[in-house]
């Protein structure tokens, strides 16, 4: 009985320390402001610049906008508004 137990706790114990050695580091998620758009799908947005996204979609008939996803800031608490130029409105305007 005592054997038992003890097998037991060393398995955990053992267990335990395996998780915490073989575990590597968490990976971080990260939001990309621009995503790379074909022929349907949600798109692949991994660009950080729009450059970056333009040289990606280059020859394949792709389009290239910004992250819907991404939380923009608020204009109202930064004290300004964008340029017209920069603002967008998303499809259908």
């Amino acid at each position: 009985m005592i054997m038992r137990l003890f097998a037991l706790v060393a398995l955990a114990t053992l267990t335990i320390a395996a998780a915490i050695t073989f575990s590597g580091p968490m990976a971080q998620a990260r939001d990309y402001p621009f995503c790379r758009r074909g022929e349907g799908g949600p798109g692949d947005c991994k660009y950080d610049t729009y450059e970056q996204c333009l040289a990606a979609v280059s020859g394949t008939g792709g389009q290239c906008q910004p992250n819907y996803w991404l939380r923009q800031p608020d204009p109202a608490l930064s004290g300004r508004r964008p340029p017209q130029s920069q603002r967008f409105y998303g499809p259908g305007y």
